[in-house]
């Protein structure tokens, strides 16, 4: 039997719990100096571990990635699995008789693994978005004099339910970018798009709009052009409105809209056992560790991964990194009760809150992003040792390729 668990539902009962008791993929550049004194904070936090140690794992994780994909075009299936093991060493294991390719590894300082890691089939399901009241409806046409302050990875929107509905997805961007056609746009969680979650096509009536505080709506500020829904991949690209394309012409996640962000200087390929940190709208920087990836082809970039930074409603679109590097788009949590198998049953739309009554994103609200960030510890903590619970992320490298001509932007 398996249950289904949407990432904001899978969340709360883990927070309440705790109140009640690949040209495409660029290597890992430099370290920039000066992380974000709140990603920081998060690293100490979630991973206990130092600045410095978190970008050598991220670096020696890339190396990792670089090293098996030019063995495997070089000498397919010789390297059957990477990953960083638990104390940040960067392991290979490979096929018996690949005595050519271990060498190489060797020299590379890589630890060599005596067998291959076995990897089990996976199947990945999707959640719904948070759905929260309208208090204004947007203005159909943003103004030449809307609000366009500087718009990064992890700052919320709302992605609005066709008329005549009140109602919008809370959710949050994860990378600005620039689309085939030239275009500035915004890459975020397919789920994220209400009416396609719904079983709509995309059509050009499906916008985003700015979330301001007090969950009231700002104005327009994109269109979905295109909205990935289908079982294996979740996502979608934002083609933004133009008196707002200047906000959104950066390369920036922070974990608040008020902190300090990072720049972003590539996309990196997802390694089981490499630090990653989620920026998102409820509960800022978050990290964990990639837990496993799910990569058919390996001469593509992985599709997904999951991963143990914690992630609440509204944070799903939001960011994933790994030092500078674009990893993930949020968008799964889950609960199952075979380890092996994920769900794949599309969940509904969490129903809206009666007048007067509090909703998540209430709660949520009153509860505070710095409380909840308090609480992720001892969340993440536990989250490794219990396989049913997982938090999923769509791979930003298989949507770039999937989409040639679409890319991030790293200036």
């Amino acid at each position: 039997m398996k249950t289904m668990r949407p990432v904001c539902r899978t969340a709360m009962v883990a927070v309440s719990a705790l109140l009640l008791s690949t040209p495409i993929v660029a290597s890992a550049a430099p370290p920039e100096p000066g992380l974000p004194a709140d990603l920081v904070a998060a690293i100490g936090r979630d991973l206990h571990i130092s600045p410095q140690e978190y970008e050598r794992r991220v670096d020696d994780a890339q190396r990792l990635a670089d090293f098996a994909g030019a063995q495997r075009r070089q000498a397919p299936g010789s390297v059957t699995d990477i990953r960083l093991d638990r104390t940040g060493r960067a392991v290979v294991a490979l096929a018996p008789g690949a005595g050519g390719v271990q060498a190489a590894a060797r020299r590379a300082g890589f630890v060599v693994a005596e067998h291959p890691v076995p990897q089990a089939a996976e199947h990945w399901g999707l959640p719904a978005p948070h759905v929260v009241p309208v208090s204004d409806p947007a203005p159909a046409t943003p103004s030449a004099d809307a609000d366009t302050t500087s718009v990064a990875g992890g700052d919320p929107y709302i992605s609005l339910l066709p008329p005549p509905s009140t109602q919008g997805a809370a959710c949050s961007w994860a990378f600005n970018a620039v689309d085939p056609q030239g275009h500035p746009a915004a890459i975020t969680a397919g789920h994220c798009n209400v009416a396609v979650l719904d079983g709509h096509p995309v059509s050009v009536d499906q916008h985003t709009a700015q979330s301001l505080p007090g969950r009231k709506i700002g104005a327009q500020n994109g269109v979905f052009e295109k909205s990935v829904i289908d079982g294996v991949r979740d996502y979608s690209i934002v083609r933004i409105a133009n008196p707002m394309r200047d906000a959104f012409r950066n390369n920036l996640v922070r974990g608040h809209i008020d902190g300090p962000p990072i720049a972003v200087t590539g996309v990196g390929i997802p390694v089981a056992g490499e630090p990653v940190c989620k920026s998102g709208a409820t509960t800022g920087f978050t990290c964990g560790v990639i837990t496993s990836v799910d990569q058919p082809d390996p001469n593509r970039p992985p599709i997904r991964f999951k991963h143990t930074a914690l992630a609440l409603p509204g944070d799903s679109g939001g960011a994933l990194i790994s030092g500078t590097l674009a990893m993930g788009i949020v968008s799964e949590g889950s609960i199952n009760t075979d380890t092996k198998d994920f769900p794949t049953d599309p969940p509904g739309l969490l129903p809206p809150a009666p007048p007067g009554a509090p909703n998540v994103g209430r709660i949520l609200q009153l509860i505070g992003p710095r409380t909840l960030e308090r609480l992720s510890p001892p969340i993440d903590a536990v989250l490794p040792y219990i396989p049913q619970v997982s938090m999923i992320a769509q791979s930003i490298g298989d949507v770039l390729a999937q989409n040639p001509g679409l890319w991030i932007r790293t200036k």
